[in-house]
């Protein structure tokens, strides 16, 4: 039950590696959750909607792995109207706005690797229905 088209592809990672921004990078999440998470039949999860399987897997890279990713997130928040754009169209039909900070993009790249958060993209694949993650730079005022 694992969507992998949400998933970076080996040549988005290369390039975040190899020639990705010095110092920190800011990941902007545009997030649209499935109504009803879709767990595969071996996790025995408790049926829940795809915003509360988010949350957790949300969990997993701010707290669990926190150590490692040093995620800091700037916002996390319902997106409202579309002002700009036609709305009811994909390109403007996202449920949540998520922007993280990570001290550089090693920190970022270090938490891809890590086993507890490798375990806990089990929650990320069952509760999106679709995503669009945008590395930006860093910029402080």
């Amino acid at each position: 039950m694992t969507d992998r088209s949400i998933d970076p592809t080996t040549d988005q990672v290369r390039a975040l590696r190899d020639a990705g921004p010095e110092g920190p990078v800011v990941m902007l999440n545009l997030l649209k959750f499935r109504a009803v998470a879709e767990y595969g039949a071996d996790d025995n999860e408790p049926a829940m909607s795809g915003a509360a399987a988010y949350a957790r897997y949300q969990t997993a890279f701010v707290e669990t792995v926190g150590a490692v990713s040093n995620a800091q997130v700037l916002y996390d928040g319902p997106v409202g109207q579309v002002f700009i754009g036609m709305a009811g169209t994909p390109e403007t039909d996202w449920d949540k706005v998520l922007i993280v900070r990570y001290p550089s993009r090693q920190h970022f790249l270090a938490m891809m690797a890590d086993a507890t958060y490798r375990e806990a993209l089990r929650h990320r694949y069952a509760g999106l229905a679709r995503t669009v993650l945008l590395q930006c730079g860093d910029h402080q005022g």
